[in-house]
């Protein structure tokens, strides 16, 4: 047998099924357990590897999911978000014997994602890290291939999606901020063009309104450290009062917490610091970050189940799947 192409019929032979039944097993389709585990178990006896050209022709599509990251390519490999995603939705799919094919494309260009998308013969699609555009969004619609977001869309859009309950975890840093003593607390925020960050201001403006308060300071901008440290210059320059910030992410908070170190204040005694992902960088920095964590694994896992449901079904089982930001306490608040 291992000098001759080994073919599903093979595996359906050695597992005591229909080559239909053993395909639908290794292709995440309907199959009970017992039986997946028999045909998982023979295929990998006979050392089988699925023609994923015959595949296409069988079943009308391919297995080919594309993992779409509209970001400027440097932005990719220092964001810990979306190279943990992208490592996460890839181990998620080759579970499933789907193939992930990582497409790389400009913030908003539209036309370059529709070109990449039907060049790659992807049956479906997850989108990471949305920037929200009018062009962006007709593009998806248009893209012929079903879609998940990883991240809340834009209000404008229906897309199925997967997220962390942003609002809720704004709303969270601004109840502790509150409850540690902070009257002075200043927000530095995520781009205004993506929902995460725009969930997460408004959750921490409701936190503060909630006990009759404002930020004394409020800043958009990208989701860096350099972001974090240039704006707590500005904020310590323009409010030497403040003891208590929010930042939309880790790697702004890292950038915060140098700014407020070199100008000798100490965290949290004098200022009180929060961030948001609990990626490494939380752990790296001295002190370390309290922060919400997001759960990436959980989040890629469900966003393929919701896919592979589509594309054996032709209807999406559930379009919108919310997790708690859990809180993850310790040392800068």
């Amino acid at each position: 047998m291992s000098a001759e192409v080994v073919t599903i019929r093979d595996v359906a032979k050695l597992a005591g099924v229909a080559a239909s039944t053993a395909s639908r097993a290794l292709g995440g389709g309907s199959a009970s357990e017992q039986t997946r585990r028999k045909v998982q178990q023979a295929a990998e006896q006979l050392h089988f590897v699925p023609n994923q050209a015959a595949k296409q022709l069988t079943t009308g599509r391919s297995n080919i999911v594309a993992i779409m990251v509209p970001e400027e390519p440097d932005f990719i490999f220092r964001d810990a978000f979306v190279s943990g995603m992208i490592a996460q939705l890839s181990s998620s799919f080759t579970a499933m014997n789907l193939l992930p094919f990582l497409a790389l494309t400009k913030p908003h260009d539209a036309q370059k994602f529709l070109t990449v998308l039907k060049s790659s013969g992807a049956a479906g699609v997850v989108v990471i890290n949305f920037h929200y555009s009018k062009a962006f969004a007709d593009a998806l619609r248009q893209c012929g291939v079903p879609v998940v977001s990883i991240g809340t869309p834009h209000s404008a859009m229906r897309t199925p999606y997967v997220d962390v309950d942003n609002y809720q975890g704004g709303y969270d840093a601004a109840t502790l901020l509150c409850e540690r003593g902070c009257r002075h607390i200043a927000v530095i925020a995520g781009p205004t063009d993506m929902q995460a960050a725009v969930l997460r201001s408004e959750g921490v403006l409701a936190g503060l309104k909630a006990v009759d308060l404002e930020p004394v300071a409020m800043v958009s901008g990208e989701y860096g450290a350099e972001h974090g440290e240039t704006t707590m210059r500005r904020i310590l320059e323009e409010h030497p009062e403040v003891d208590g910030v929010f930042a939309e992410s880790d790697e702004i908070a890292s950038g915060a917490l140098r700014t407020l170190l070199n100008a000798g204040k100490r965290v949290p005694q004098d200022v009180a610091l929060i961030g948001f992902d609990d990626f490494h960088v939380a752990r790296a920095v001295s002190p370390s970050l309290t922060t919400f964590a997001q759960p990436l694994a959980t989040m890629a896992e469900t966003a393929t189940k919701m896919l592979v449901e589509r594309l054996n079904t032709g209807e999406w089982q559930c379009k919108a799947v919310l997790f708690p930001a859990p809180l993850v306490r310790r040392e800068s608040a």
